[in-house]
């Protein structure tokens, strides 16, 4: 059966999206998208690598069911948000609270997928009496602090794994063929380029449904629209020491993960599991690292 993609119909006005955008106490510019129902339960959402904000289209109509305002965040140099040098995951929450007082949002939740689960746990690691829940849905793991993870790594990552501690340059020239492919080839040519980066459950979601293809490549497209720089730089934080102890996380984090899961190994969730005293793990059987974006309306049932 084909899962439907939540979000087609926006998929076809995505020109129509707006953006919005905040002006950080330094000076930068954070870009977000709005999603949901306006003035309801404020969620934060945090793209993935590549990423933007333009990830969070599948949960609007979810999210304005269930009564949730959700802010898709693009992070440094991702998207539209200015890029900032010598920029720490650690800075990240921050960041978010720096919003979230502009917004008069005093308490809110967070959802991350892929690497923004990432910056999920540098959140409830920094900030956790602002949060009122976070979920890190398929999230990276912490490969560079704990070296049993490694061997969990895709080819691919396990070669930007060894670029993410040399000079910048050297990781950003191989991630610009990312953003290129995703600017130059079509929808499904880009899928296809990608697709001996996938399990069996994402290749079936992604290769047999045009609205997904679409919402692939865009988000990867769109990461990249500053340049290289920006969404480089974001995984090479994904990729570097956190900063931060997955140990000292004091906050009920949930995790979501999929055992089919080629992108980010499901032994990252059930690491972090170990780790964090106060999290859940969810297990899905059998599905991949894009299947979350097809049951938001389960998610916001959850929370």
């Amino acid at each position: 059966m084909i899962r439907e993609f939540p979000g087609a119909d926006t998929l076809k006005t995505v020109s129509e999206i707006a953006t919005e955008y905040h002006l950080l106490r330094d000076g930068r510019q954070l870009a977000y998208t709005r999603y949901g129902r306006p003035g309801g339960t404020p969620v934060y959402y945090f793209h993935g690598c590549p990423g933007s904000r333009l990830e969070g289209i599948p949960t609007d109509g979810p999210a304005a069911a269930a009564g949730f305002d959700v802010f898709a965040l693009d992070r440094p140099g991702c998207g539209q948000s200015s890029y900032a040098q010598r920029y720490r995951m650690l800075d990240w929450p921050m960041d978010v609270v720096d919003f979230a007082d502009a917004m008069h949002h005093q308490k809110f939740g967070i959802i991350g997928l892929s690497g923004g689960g990432a910056y999920i746990d540098a959140c409830a690691h920094t900030i956790p009496e602002r949060l009122l829940f976070a979920y890190d849905l398929a999230g990276w793991g912490p490969v560079a602090q704990a070296q049993e993870l490694q061997r969990h790594l895709a080819p691919l990552d396990r070669f930007f794994l060894n670029r993410a501690s040399s000079l910048a340059v050297f990781f950003r020239l191989p991630f610009t063929i990312i953003g290129l492919m995703a600017k130059r080839l079509g929808d499904r040519g880009f899928a296809n380029a990608l697709r001996s980066s996938m399990g069996l459950d994402d290749r079936e979601l992604i290769l047999s449904n045009e609205n997904m293809m679409r919402f692939f490549r865009m988000i990867v497209k769109e990461s990249f629209s500053q340049g290289v720089r920006g969404p480089a730089d974001d995984a090479i934080r994904c990729y570097s020491d956190w900063g931060f102890d997955l140990h000292d996380i004091d906050f009920p984090l949930r995790l979501w993960h999929g055992t089919d899961d080629k992108f980010a190994s499901v032994e990252f969730a059930r690491f972090k599991h170990t780790a964090i005293e106060q999290s859940s793990i969810r297990i899905f059987p059998d599905r991949g690292h894009l299947h979350f974006v097809t049951i938001y309306d389960e998610l916001f049932a959850d929370i």
